[in-house]
């Protein structure tokens, strides 16, 4: 994943990056900045899923979360848990990525796939960016292929953003209700389920005449078509599901739910503030195009000339995605009792290959007024 780099002087009294120790902070300091994270809208979720809270190099006020399963990615939150940070951190003296190394140690010790690993080839040009270090069935969320998902095009559709949902997500709602405002931005959707019942309803959702429209209508308003899906595409479409399942593995954790993946690489948990914030995102993280890319970018912006008795095309917004287009499924997951978080101790490998028990997704705070503030994600503009 393409990573945003912070550049940070490691204090004096630290002799190379690569002396330094990671250890957990004092009881009281985890106690208050994990209960700072649970009441944060957009980061109760994820508490579930921390596995270590450490110290860095560099601030007494800062510190390193990781996370149980598979997943050896690292954030950065401030001791309050009023801010969170994505970003590498780099040592000036000894130009040593921290973050980097701290990364591949996670990697090493839960067994994963070297994240330095050449990412595959994207099939199709609208396919997301490939995450290195994945793996099928390997329980991390990586955008599968775009024929897999539901396609919204939303005014000119110049920006991509692919992201996993799903219907029964409480933090997905809250995601549908900031993508409503968006425009000029394509969307892909990926559905993923749990159980028999999510899956029938994903089913339901993709078979309809406007699976998006379906989708929006089930997160936001509980409205639910009881039409019955044609026995064609219910088997289109539960192929679909089975296809994401397989390429996720069902030791993923539903409850991380919703991501985001970016054209430029960058994946994110952590839901944005507002529909202004989540707009400047998308923004940010639109590929880099080469010399050749804005030739031809200008040239498909070009209208071509429409004979006369040309019809005018519908609206992308008002047509209907074909019935064919799709969703994903997910199963559930307990989270397992853990001993107290520590950092100075490498994460251990599981003890079996056996799926890791089902977890109970942490509910999202009432949509009211009295809900705590979100948690604000820094990031350079």
């Amino acid at each position: 994943m393409k990573k945003l780099t912070l550049l940070i002087l490691l204090a004096s009294h630290f002799a190379t990056a690569a002396d330094f120790q990671p250890a957990p902070p004092p009881e009281d300091v985890q106690e208050a900045l994990l209960a700072a994270l649970k009441n944060g809208r957009n980061t109760a979720a994820m508490v579930e899923y921390i596995d270590a809270i450490a110290t860095v190099p560099f601030s007494s006020d800062i510190y390193e979360i990781s996370f149980k399963g598979g997943n050896n990615e690292i954030l950065y939150v401030s001791k309050d848990g009023g801010y969170i940070f994505q970003a590498d951190i780099i040592a000036v003296p000894d130009a040593l990525n921290i973050s980097r190394e701290r990364r591949d140690a996670l990697a090493a010790a839960k067994g994963l796939a070297n994240t330095a690993d050449p990412a595959p080839t994207a099939k199709s040009a609208d396919d997301p960016p490939a995450k290195p270090g994945k793996k099928a069935g390997d329980g991390q969320f990586a955008a599968p292929a775009t024929e897999l998902a539901l396609k919204e095009i939303k005014g000119d559709g110049n920006r991509r953003l692919w992201l996993m949902t799903a219907p029964d997500c409480s933090m997905c709602k809250t995601l549908e209700e900031q993508i409503g405002s968006i425009s000029d931005v394509t969307l892909y959707r990926y559905l993923y389920t749990h159980d028999d019942s999510s899956t029938q309803r994903a089913i339901a959702i993709t078979c309809h005449h406007n699976p998006n429209e379906a989708l929006r209508d089930y997160l936001l308003y509980g409205l639910a078509s009881e039409d019955k899906p044609d026995e064609a595409c219910a088997t289109a479409a539960a192929d679909k599901l089975r296809r994401i399942r397989e390429e996720t593995g069902s030791s993923a954790d539903r409850a991380e739910l919703p991501v985001l993946f970016f054209p430029d690489g960058e994946e994110t948990r952590v839901l944005a503030a507002d529909s202004d914030e989540l707009d400047r995102w998308i923004t940010m993280h639109q590929a880099a195009k080469t010399d050749g890319d804005k030739t031809e970018s200008k040239s498909d912006d070009t209208p071509a000339a429409a004979p006369d008795n040309a019809t005018p095309a519908s609206d992308t917004n008002d047509s209907d995605p074909a019935p064919t287009d799709s969703a994903v499924d997910l199963s559930d997951s307990d989270s397992e009792k853990t001993a107290p978080l520590d950092a100075s101790q490498p994460p251990q490998p599981p003890a079996s290959e056996a799926p890791a028990a089902p977890a109970t997704e942490t509910p999202a705070a009432p949509g009211s007024d009295n809900r705590p503030p979100a948690v604000q994600v820094l990031r350079p503009q």
